[in-house]
């Protein structure tokens, strides 16, 4: 599903993001990626969503080389990658219905068609009393189950959750690691987890990669730290 070959990503003041990222992730496989700030996280994000290149290597997305992706063709991609943030990113003017109808909108999906997806993602995410209620009514776990309700709407294949607890509480966390495990088991929906949050780490135990300089250091199913 998702293959980093050799990968290396530098920016012009020097910071290399990324340094010789060799990893492989299956089909319907929940993996967390952690490491301290600067530590290449947010830029491996950048690469899968398509929103940068990498320097060297290949990055392998469902069998599409995603590099050598032609401008026009990234949209269509990125259908396929769904993205929470940590500042749920939703749009304020819109009601909870709304906002999920929108991810569906804009790859033109019919309104029947719509209307029926957007119950079932409501009845997922358990917000159908909160529809027609607007972002800055809801809690920020509500919200951000608004997020996860959105980005997973147009059934991608990748869910990539960037910092998906950041800003809430533990019993707030707790439920948004529950939905996420959910759709994973439910929907064979690859995740990819950036996370900070030791606790969850340790208490939903699953494959773990740890970033450090750029370099992939450590990679659970592997076992063990290696030197770089």
């Amino acid at each position: 599903m998702i293959e980093f070959k050799d990968v290396s990503k530098a920016y012009p003041n020097g910071v290399h993001a990324l340094n010789h990222v060799n990893l492989k992730v299956e089909d319907g496989e929940f993996i967390y990626v952690i490491g301290a700030t600067g530590s290449g996280k947010s830029t491996m994000i950048k690469l899968l969503n398509g929103e940068e290149v990498s320097d060297s290597g290949q990055l392998i997305v469902d069998g599409v080389d995603v590099g050598a992706l032609k401008h026009r063709k990234v949209p269509a991609y990125r259908r396929n990658v769904g993205c929470i943030f940590q500042d749920y990113r939703l749009l304020p003017k819109l009601t909870v219905y709304e906002n999920i109808a929108f991810a569906l909108e804009v790859v033109g999906m019919r309104k029947k068609d719509i209307k029926n997806r957007v119950r079932e993602i409501l009845e997922l995410v358990d917000l159908k009393d909160k529809a027609r209620s607007y972002p800055d009514e809801l809690s920020g776990g509500q919200q951000q189950r608004v997020t996860i309700g959105r980005a997973i709407a147009n059934r991608p294949k990748i869910l990539i959750a960037d910092e998906p607890t950041g800003n809430l509480d533990p019993e707030k966390s707790l439920e948004i690691i529950q939905l996420l495990e959910k759709i994973n088991q439910n929907f064979g929906t690859t995740i990819v987890m950036v996370t900070h949050d030791k606790v969850l780490v340790d208490e939903f135990k699953k494959r773990t990669i740890i970033l450090d300089g750029g370099y992939v250091i450590h990679d659970s199913r592997v076992g063990g730290y290696r030197s770089v």
